[in-house]
């Protein structure tokens, strides 16, 4: 009992020096530094644990900024075995039988697109540095999903500025310090209604008329606090890559469904540190957006998660407790169309096997860094035969306000699936008239 309330204690001394201290401010010079720098060394090795006492040995594999978020006693580090992560035998067979049809236009819009993986690796690596950002871009977008994802019970954990002792909430998930300001409940679903390399004995697309014009739709619902139950989201994402996403929602309070506008879209969702553009290090529409590729680089990420369900921990339980992989990812700047954006830019880590998105590093309008976002993934059993079962999986989402000193922790409580869908079931959820039902 003594020892417990000791540690307890000094995780909470701990905290507060951390806070009170602080980090040092990022700008986009040092991230760019760091970018263009070329290990000496190794990178870490399989097997190995790296603790606050060696982790600056990492720092060439952890972006800038990121890093600092490691330094506690606490921390501990396992490496895992880089895992190849093969797609599914029917996106290969797509990617195969559509290779070379695909092209970008003068706007980086994706034409002749069918199914698959737009582009290969030599063709991006033979492209300029605009256009091999917008294939990588398109990459991400056509990645291998099969019908889409979803997750049945997920929470919002918004984590204050405030110090605090540990564990936060371990039922949650939140084993380090902090301070739990709100926790927001809700289901996501997404089903991709076009260009699935799964059905090419209908074209690829699902059978039913909204396959006509749109890509995929999400279906949010929020069931706690009280002050956001029943609220819901219909997300439509167009086929032409000009056209505005459809989002339409139903507000409890407002007792209607409105219409959000595209620029609400830079907005903070329900309240939290990310937009909705940000979902799984980006979910905007890839022509909002200007696109370059700054390089390649190798950084650790947690890309095949040990943890049934995200685990958090440090001074402010903003740091996955898991183990971490080196994955070869294209780092890309994406800087928004639109004056008014509130980022200046972004620079996404993009994997080169799954297109996943490991981390997002946002600057402010000074060029300093803002915001940092991680995307928690768990691999497909290796020689996975189930369709369903080979798609790598959303676990959680950790997105950290450097200005505000606050955080967001996105979590699975319940398993990442990838059902197979049906017209009827589709037509039935994901139906902006279902808003109010029920109301």
């Amino acid at each position: 009992m003594g020892r417990r309330f000791c540690l307890k204690l000094l995780s909470f001394v701990y905290a507060l020096s951390f806070t009170l201290g602080s980090w040092a401010t990022v700008d986009r010079d040092q991230v760019d530094s760091w970018i263009d720098q070329n290990p000496l060394l190794d990178p870490p090795a399989a097997g190995s644990t790296f603790t606050s006492k060696n982790i600056e040995s990492l720092q060439p594999w952890l972006p800038p900024g990121f890093i600092d978020e490691l330094d506690f006693p606490e921390l501990s580090i396992k490496i895992q075995d880089y895992a190849f992560q093969a797609n599914h035998p029917t996106y290969t067979e797509a990617t195969e039988k559509f290779s070379g049809q695909v092209s970008l236009g003068q706007d980086g819009r994706l034409e002749n697109y069918t199914a698959g993986q737009p582009f290969s690796l030599e063709t991006i690596k033979g492209n300029n540095s605009k256009n091999a950002g917008y294939m990588i871009a398109w990459n991400n977008i056509h990645r291998w999903q099969y019908f889409g994802y979803k997750v049945e019970d997920l929470t919002m954990a918004y984590i204050g500025s405030e110090s605090g002792p540990a564990p936060l909430s371990s039922e949650e998930g939140l084993t380090g310090g902090g301070k739990l300001d709100r926790l927001l409940n809700q289901s996501y679903h997404r089903v991709y209604l076009n260009n699935l390399a799964m059905l090419p004995d209908q074209n690829y697309k699902v059978d039913i008329k909204d396959s006509k014009t749109r890509f995929f739709k999400d279906y949010i619902e929020f069931f706690s606090p009280f002050n956001v139950k029943g609220t819901k989201f219909v997300v439509e994402r167009m086929n032409d890559p000009t056209a505005d996403d459809q989002v339409n929602t139903y507000l409890p309070t407002e007792r209607r469904v409105r219409r959000f506008s595209a620029k609400e879209r830079a907005d903070s969702f329900m309240g939290s540190e990310a937009t909705l553009d940000d979902f799984e290090g980006f979910s905007g529409r890839v022509l909002d957006y200007n696109w370059k590729l700054l390089g390649e680089k190798k950084i650790l990420s947690v890309a095949d998660t040990i943890q049934p369900k995200l685990t958090v921990y440090g001074p402010h339980s903003r740091v996955p407790d898991d183990e971490w992989q080196i994955r070869n990812c294209f780092v890309v700047e994406v800087t928004s169309d639109w004056e008014g954006h509130p980022y200046k830019s972004r620079i996404l880590f993009i994997d080169k096997e799954t297109f996943s998105v490991h981390f997002s590093l946002i600057f402010g309008q000074d060029n300093t860094l803002w915001k940092t976002m991680q995307t928690v993934h768990r691999a497909p059993s290796k020689n996975e035969t189930d369709i369903e079962l080979s798609v790598p999986s959303w676990r959680g989402q950790i997105n950290i306000d450097r200005y505000a000193n606050t955080a967001t922790i996105v979590r699975g409580r319940s398993e990442t699936i990838h059902p197979s869908m049906q017209p009827r079931t589709i037509k039935r959820i994901f139906n902006v008239s279902s808003l109010t039902e029920g109301q």
